[in-house]
């Protein structure tokens, strides 16, 4: 089948190696890295970090593993895992900061980045909540539940009704963007353990706000914008495509399709909506192209979207049975199966963006310069940065692929 089964195998062979998981002695142990660098840092925020939020999406695949190969020692490595998220948990007496799962841990520094960002800090307390349910450690359960509390410090109240979180918290610098990705996914962890997290009434009532309001953001033709700026009041239009792809499918679940079974209206149909977007504007290689703009698209494919396609178009085609869902599927797979990297230390994983062309680090430093000088004169709806993802291999790319490359394999079909 394309390949599926070797390329399968040799992304949980790369999952489950040092250059994704740290192995060392300090306080990230066990802990997710963000992505790892082909070449020379082109910034110091780009030294290996740890990642919270992959931390949290890897506790979520290692448990599935554990199920899909019946096999204890993927139960193991998520319960480490478990233990990395918890010593990045703030103690604070500022409910702004009580609470709040560090963003990241810089291994070169030994140092936290001061920085806390809501997505991955719901993606923590769902992959807790799991744990939970598993070793049934009240420790788990009581520190997600400090994470919820946080998370609603954050939330975003307009005209007295919740329309999703600020992107971070940061003492200095104020939050000006709101993912309407977020304002779904979010909502979506949060009610999906909301038994585990004791949601109260009041705050369930400000989930199912804020998923109608990022719901209401969807476009006619199907996709959700990048994000809205509270300072301008205004959606940047851009399609990026890992983002809009969220609602239909992260590692904790399939958003919109599963929100209709918690209670919420239409949602599948908005997942259906965005899944025929998809499959018009897939590339005929299986690909997504980075960024769209009405009927333009950048030059370059990214790798996270196109595993987060094949998950939702595998769903898609078992809730329909429409075929051409499954054709859209079949590209994604052979795209995920041709672009996997095949030798060196990274065998198994993705580079962030297709084609990863090479270019010297002055390059980068020139094409970097004038990306940030365009983002602050151009238009708000135009985004085409690039240079910060290139030489760069996430490990999100790989957890996204496992699942969608097993799900796909499952798929009957002739």
């Amino acid at each position: 089948m394309f390949g599926v089964k070797e390329a399968l195998e040799n992304s949980i062979k790369f999952l489950s190696s040092s250059s994704c998981i740290d192995i060392s002695d300090g306080i990230s142990n066990g802990g997710f890295f963000g992505f790892q660098n082909s070449t020379e840092p082109l910034r110091a925020t780009d030294m290996p970090f740890i990642f919270y939020e992959i931390t949290g999406y890897g506790i979520n695949l290692l448990l599935k593993l554990s199920r899909w190969n019946n096999n204890e020692k993927f139960i193991e490595l998520a319960k480490n895992a478990g233990n990395c998220i918890l010593k990045a948990q703030v103690r604070s007496e500022d409910p702004k900061l009580n609470g709040a799962i560090y963003d990241r841990y810089y291994l070169h520094s030994k140092k936290f980045f001061e920085s806390f960002h809501a997505y991955p800090n719901a993606v923590c307390a769902g992959a807790l909540c799991e744990l939970y349910q598993l070793t049934k450690e009240s420790k788990l359960r009581e520190s997600a539940i400090r994470i919820k509390d946080w998370l609603f410090e954050i939330s975003i109240m307009n005209n007295n009704s919740c329309i999703g979180f600020h992107e971070f918290y940061d003492p200095i610098h104020i939050s000006q963007k709101v993912f309407p990705y977020e304002s779904i996914c979010i909502p979506f962890i949060l009610l999906k353990f909301q038994e585990e997290l004791e949601l109260s009434e009041k705050q369930k009532e400000r989930l199912f706000k804020a998923i109608a309001w990022g719901k209401r953001t969807q476009t006619d033709n199907g996709y959700f914008p990048f994000f809205y700026s509270l300072e301008s009041k205004k959606f940047n239009t851009t399609a990026y495509s890992h983002f809009t792809i969220y609602p239909l499918y992260n590692l904790m679940g399939y958003p919109l399709s599963d929100l209709d079974e918690l209670g919420c209206k239409d949602c599948f149909d908005a997942y259906k909506k965005c899944g025929i977007w998809m499959s018009k504007v897939q590339d005929e290689n299986g690909g997504f192209f980075t960024y769209y703009f009405e009927n333009e698209h950048v030059w370059h494919q990214q790798s996270p979207a196109v595993g987060q396609a094949l998950c939702a178009f595998s769903l898609l085609y078992e809730k329909t049975q429409n075929v051409k869902f499954l054709e859209s599927a079949k590209k994604a797979s052979q795209w995920l199966v041709t672009n996997q990297i095949k030798e060196n230390k990274f065998s198994g994983g993705f580079y962030w963006v297709y084609p990863n062309k090479k270019y010297s680090k002055i390059q980068k430093k020139i094409m970097y310069a004038k990306e940030r000088l365009t983002n602050k004169i151009s238009d708000i709806n135009y985004t085409t940065d690039v240079t910060v993802l290139l030489d760069k291999v996430p490990i999100w790319s790989v957890q996204f692929t496992i699942e969608g490359l097993y799900r796909f394999s499952k798929l009957n079909f002739n």
